[in-house]
């Protein structure tokens, strides 16, 4: 079944003649912005007439047209999450690049106050946040019983905190706005780090009392305002040294294990794309057939982002952008009996790329087949192992003759690297398995013709993080056998072992005494559990400050160019025309350091 908000984003969509619409327009994308950082393309809607003849107050006092602000408010998430968040994936430590190259973002060494990604982000953030401010300003107007207002003040309030959050996390410290105005502002002050943690801290935590233990998928309550305070909390003991921050952080993040219980689902079961929206999503934005205005362009990307191209959207092969291809070295961290390992990579692909899923119309015919080199001490190909391969492909509907190999030699990075990197090893596009973890088969058509089609919820928060969250923390306080033991049950989750007589599952931070040994098994299981995920690796990287060390052990980017790193990537640039443009910043003082 629908849920409201998804109902709310279909009639946004769809009420294209409505007067609620063309004044939405005025005023929610045009006249709310922050600063002055608008593209030239958008100047002349400065000037719109309203041809809605309607003002702002006659709108939004009816409860109909004050929900458009609301649903606005949240639909933000989807123009911040939908296509690529580029500044969470992009020159991180499990990612490399792929044939479409990603820019500055990769390997830093080009990124100023003007790149275009960066600007991109700071522009979209400082958007929703005003979106935010207009319905809390509103809120007022339509007859909304007491309870009803209590609630969406509540969800507004995170979602404004939720956004200024995401501003620090690549920022420092912002410009926090908290003033609804008709009028470009031009002059908000940037505020100290400190205070923009106080700021969205405060708010968060204001908006629990406001708020219900539960709700539908997609809305706002209790846990996902806890989730998030843990992380917030974590955030700040990493960046000002606060160590008592680690507690809080535990304190928030046990409320979201007493509600959600324990790691139950087995993986496979958490991204099965016919169980979305399951028990251990926290926060998602909201997608689905009815909200899109066009099947081919109004979903979102996710799925594409993660493989190499394997074949044309006319042979029924799903489309892939190629950008963010997980590292080898992944590969390698998985153990040939981890079943996560299988959901995320689909080391069999059919001609016809969703016959894979059930009720596929499609052809089953075997196009390319991944084996898995598990053994670190295998180096070449041997007759043996193709015709094991091709008794495989026989044996599942396959032609023994009529399909490509490409192995994945996860047990061996010099191997990987000498038949694909080095040497270009076979048809180099279809090098490594595509990503299946966020496919979307209810819509497999529209997903071969284009890189926005799918309708799967994008999770930004899910339970597996909040034991992360806490485990880190326990680090942040030197309690790494604690951290190990709480990483162990996420590891533990049933059926996680694709032969459950098998050997048990490795946890890296077996053995560590020492915070950056710790740091280190912790990404590792992050990356494993998480990959894919938009829950900013970046972020992670950055707030542990481990990015850096990072970057030059595992970024094959950073290797390849024979790039150093600088301390000033530590935090992105405050784009150029957000401080020309605003009055309360000067372009030295205001500029993080090194930029």
């Amino acid at each position: 079944m629908e849920t409201d908000l998804v109902q709310s984003l279909t009639k946004l969509v769809l009420t294209f003649n409505s007067k609620i619409l063309i004044t939405m327009k005025k005023n929610i994308i045009i006249c709310l912005s922050i600063l002055l950082f608008v593209s030239s393309g958008c100047e002349k809607l400065l000037i719109e007439d309203n041809k809605g003849g309607i003002s702002n107050e006659e709108l939004y006092s009816s409860v109909d047209g004050f929900n458009t602000l609301v649903t606005s408010s949240y639909a933000q998430l989807r123009t911040l999450y939908g296509n690529s968040p580029i500044l969470d994936l992009a020159g991180t430590d499990i990612y490399r690049e792929g044939r479409v190259n990603g820019g500055p973002l990769y390997t830093y060494e080009t990124i100023n106050a003007a790149t275009g990604a960066v600007f991109n982000f700071y522009r979209d953030c400082y958007r929703a946040i005003q979106v935010t401010n207009a319905t809390l300003n509103y809120i007022d107007l339509p007859p909304l019983s007491a309870s009803q207002k209590q609630r969406i003040s509540g969800e507004i309030k995170f979602l404004r905190a939720f956004y200024h959050f995401i501003l620090m996390e690549q920022f420092g410290g912002i410009a926090i706005n908290t003033e609804y105005t008709n009028s470009p502002r031009t002059n908000i002050p940037r505020a100290s780090l400190s205070d923009s943690f106080n700021f969205v801290i405060s708010e968060m935590e204001a908006s629990l009392n406001d708020l219900p233990e539960t709700s539908e998928p997609g809305r706002i309550n209790k846990t996902v305002v806890n989730h998030y305070l843990s992380k917030v909390y974590l955030t700040r003991a990493w960046d000002l040294g606060a160590e008592a921050d680690f507690t809080k952080s535990i304190s928030y993040a046990d409320k979201v294990l007493a509600s959600k219980g324990t790691i139950s689902l087995p993986y496979n079961k958490v991204w099965d794309p016919f169980n979305d929206n399951n028990s251990e999503f926290i926060f998602s934005v909201q997608y689905n057939k009815a909200s899109l205005a066009n099947e081919l362009t109004s979903g979102n990307d996710q799925y594409t982002l993660f493989s190499v191209f394997s074949g044309s959207g006319a042979g029924q092969i799903k489309r892939i952008v190629d950008s963010y291809l997980p590292a080898h070295h992944v590969h390698a961290s998985f153990q040939q009996n981890d079943s996560r390992y299988y959901t995320n990579f689909m080391l069999t692909t059919w001609q016809d790329y969703f016959s894979f899923y059930p009720n596929s119309k499609g052809s089953g015919v075997i196009q390319n087949y991944y084996p898995v080199i598990w053994d670190p001490n295998k180096t070449e190909i041997t007759s043996e192992d193709i015709a094991e391969w091709d008794a495989y492909v026989a044996a599942n509907g396959g032609k023994a003759s009529g399909y490509l190999a490409f192995p994945v030699w996860a047990g061996n990075s010099e191997a990987h690297r000498e038949k694909y990197d080095k040497n270009g090893y076979g048809n180099t596009d279809r090098r490594v398995p595509p990503f299946r973890k966020f496919d979307s088969p209810q819509n497999g058509f529209n997903s071969t013709q284009s890189n926005t089609a799918s309708i799967r919820s994008i999770v930004l928060a899910r339970l597996a993080e909040t034991y992360f969250l806490k485990a880190e923390a326990l680090i942040g306080l030197g309690q790494f056998s604690q951290a190990k033991d709480l990483i162990q049950q996420v590891i533990n989750r049933p059926e996680n072992k694709l032969v459950p007589s098998g050997a048990d599952l490795s946890n890296a931070l077996e053995g560590a005494n020492t915070k950056t040994a710790a740091l280190e098994g912790y990404l590792i299981e992050t990356a494993k559990e998480m990959l894919g995920e938009y829950n900013g690796r970046w972020q992670m990287l950055r707030r542990t400050k481990m990015l850096g060390t990072s970057l030059e052990k595992f970024n094959s980017d950073f290797k390849r160019d024979g790039i150093k790193w600088q301390e000033k990537w530590s935090l992105r640039p405050i784009p150029e025309q957000a401080i020309e443009l605003n009055d309360a910043m000067d372009v030295v003082k205001d500029q993080n350091p090194g930029w």
